[in-house]
């Protein structure tokens, strides 16, 4: 399985829709983890849906995300897991252990954490337009 995870140097990018780099992390047969970086290409959430399938991405890891990209990602099979903060050597671990929902890796502003959990309790507030 492939996880991706936007990134900004060593650290989740804060803002996933402005996001331009990708750590993809993958496991080999031995159980080892394979690490490699990719670009998005466009900063389109259908467009970039579709890169991350082409690349064969089960879960993305994000910041804050818009809920036009979110809804892109999910509706091609994607598992996001949104409003995500850290150093990324600290959430591969958080995930692989199951940890990554807890309030040590939220954005500030996020109560809760139900991620990918839409509206209602657990979801970072926003803003209306």
């Amino acid at each position: 399985m492939k996880i991706a995870l936007s990134i900004f140097r060593d650290s989740i990018s804060t803002v996933f829709d402005a996001a331009d780099q990708l750590l993809v992390v993958e496991k080999n047969g031995d159980g080892a983890l394979k690490h490699s970086t990719a670009r998005l290409n466009s900063a389109d959430g259908s467009s970039r849906a579709v890169q991350l399938k082409e690349m064969k991405i089960a879960v993305l890891i994000c910041g804050a995300i818009s809920r036009q990209q979110e809804a892109a990602i999910s509706a091609a099979g994607i598992k996001v897991h949104p409003f995500v903060r850290g150093p990324v050597q600290e959430i591969i671990t958080a995930y692989e252990s199951g940890r990554l929902h807890t309030a040590a890796f939220a954005l500030p502003g996020c109560r809760g954490r139900r991620m990918g959990a839409g509206r209602g309790p657990g979801r970072c507030r926003r803003k209306s337009a």
